[in-house]
């Protein structure tokens, strides 16, 4: 990268924050318009925007203090690179400045990315990333730590361990009720069997020329995608959202890899419940957004531009669009400064016309509790094996649906504050619950670890309600209808890509 292509880049970026149309979003973050350059107060007005973020609930949140958060970011990099004032040299390398503020400048802007989507700048951001990812910083950390260089005898490059995930199986169940299987079905065929049938269906033969199923088993693949591992990913902490000690958190992909799935692969404690090892779940995020090079190694299948069913009549799914009310993910963001780029502000789902596809990845005794969604998803394992129990969503009552204004176990019952900035908005507690309607009291992996125990004291009739189950393999699909409730759990370090719609 030759030093005048450095220069005239990042005087692109200083050019497009210098300059914000009338019609921005950000003009409406004070009652005359912006009427600064974000550049000349990048420290005032990113605290002003990241309190906003902190003091509100996203849904609640305008778009311009999104922008203003994401623009006073990325200045707050052209600080970090003494980029605040231009200089006037043509050809001006950074290399230096870029080398010794890395970890920085990747700090601050995966935060734009989580925190604020970053509106309006995705483009901008993302192409900072890849001079990073591409430039003179990677040949740097190769000559001087070797150890993340690949190497011929396998090591990945994070303390030699091994390039590979663990592969190891855990509590694997007996398969009683299995899903039918398809093997790579025509279009016209699938259409038939989510119209007419409307039941789940394991696909085989499906996404097996995916890139992913073989690059996403090295370690040392992940640590390139995310830059020596400095990329922040949200994670959930805790064997499920349903217990007392669940948590979220923004942690280096580094940080993550070590201590929740190569530390996972070391510990035959895992054998049994994973109760003696803190569990690190990646658990439903839009990691391509955040990292669009991923999107190279996957491909959305062709049976989610299919039109599919509404959900059955008199279902919850049904029941909850007909009240006009619907959730919209299955794991929650329940603290003021959750994980997660800015919704819409609407109780519907956001899937109108677009497949949404999340990655899930995490250690063996990864959990997502009994629950239902309300979109159509093809779940995708590419790395490792997952158990999956279904039942229909005809059986809703028999499978004691938590009450819409039941309190999450992790969120106090009563004067909660935000977890950053202590603020709760005057005569309001906010967040003290959240609707959690779409998941079950059953614990079914209590059901799992316990199998001689009589559950139908616990859960009155549980025994007789039937369900449908399978090992997901990698290589293999899941298709989960619309409203049918299902619980997930990893039999061994495992990553997959579920497609809404």
């Amino acid at each position: 990268m030759s030093e005048n292509a450095d220069g005239t880049f990042w005087r692109s970026v200083v050019d497009q924050l210098q300059s914000c149309d009338e019609d921005d979003p950000i003009q409406k973050c004070f009652p005359h318009g912006l009427g600064k350059n974000v550049m000349d107060q990048v420290d005032e007005l990113f605290s002003l925007a990241d309190q906003k973020l902190h003091t509100f609930p996203f849904k609640d949140v305008q778009p311009c203090w999104f922008r203003l958060y994401t623009d006073a970011s990325i200045a707050k990099v052209l600080k970090l690179l003494g980029l605040l004032t231009f200089p006037a040299q043509k050809d001006w390398s950074l290399s230096d400045s870029l080398k010794t503020h890395v970890n920085g400048i990747v700090s601050i802007l995966d935060m734009s990315l989580i925190m604020a989507g970053g509106l309006g700048r995705e483009q901008m951001i993302h192409d900072i990333f890849a001079r990073l990812q591409t430039g003179s910083v990677s040949d740097e950390e190769d000559k001087t730590h070797p150890r993340k260089r690949r190497r011929i005898d396998g090591d990945s490059g994070l303390g030699g361990s091994p390039d590979h995930l663990p592969a190891a199986n855990v509590s694997m169940p007996t398969i009683e009720f299995p899903i039918v299987q398809m093997d790579r079905p025509t279009l016209t065929k699938f259409s038939q069997h989510i119209l007419q049938v409307r039941e789940p269906v394991v696909l085989t033969n499906t996404i097996n020329h995916w890139p992913a199923l073989e690059k996403w088993q090295r370690t040392s693949f992940w640590l390139n995608a995310t830059i020596g591992g400095r990329r922040l990913v949200p994670i959930e902490v805790g064997r499920s959202y349903t217990d007392d000690d669940w948590s979220q958190k923004i942690v280096p992909f580094e940080e993550f890899l070590r201590l929740y799935i190569l530390q996972s692969g070391d510990n035959e404690v895992c054998e049994v419940s994973g109760d003696d090892v803190q569990t690190g779940y990646l658990a439903q995020h839009d990691l391509f957004k955040q990292i669009p090079a991923l999107r190279n190694d996957i491909a959305t299948p062709d049976y989610c531009y299919l039109d599919a069913p509404p959900a059955e009549p008199g279902t919850p799914v049904a029941l909850s669009k007909a009240k006009g009310h619907m959730k919209k993910t299955s794991h929650p963001k329940t603290t003021h400064n959750a994980p997660g780029p800015p919704d819409n502000g609407s109780d519907e789902p956001e899937l109108e016309n677009e497949v949404q596809a999340n990655i899930w990845f995490g250690p063996a005794w990864t959990i997502s509790p009994l629950h239902h969604d309300p979109y159509h998803n093809i779940l995708c394992q590419v790395v490792g094996r997952k158990y999956v129990r279904l039942y229909s969503p005809r059986h809703s009552n028999a499978l004691l649906p938590r009450r819409e204004d039941e309190p999450a176990p992790h969120i106090p019952s009563a004067g909660r504050t935000d977890g950053v900035k202590g603020a709760v908005k005057d005569g309001e507690q906010q967040g003290e619950t959240i609707d959690m309607s779409n998941t079950s009291q059953i614990d079914i992996a209590a059901m799992e670890l316990s199998p001689l125990e009589d559950w139908d004291e616990v859960y009155p009739g549980i025994s007789k309600v039937p369900y449908v189950e399978c090992i997901l393999e990698a290589g293999q699909a899941l298709y989960i209808p619309i409203g049918w409730w299902h619980y997930v759990r990893s039999c061994s370090v495992g990553i997959s890509v579920s497609f809404w719609w």
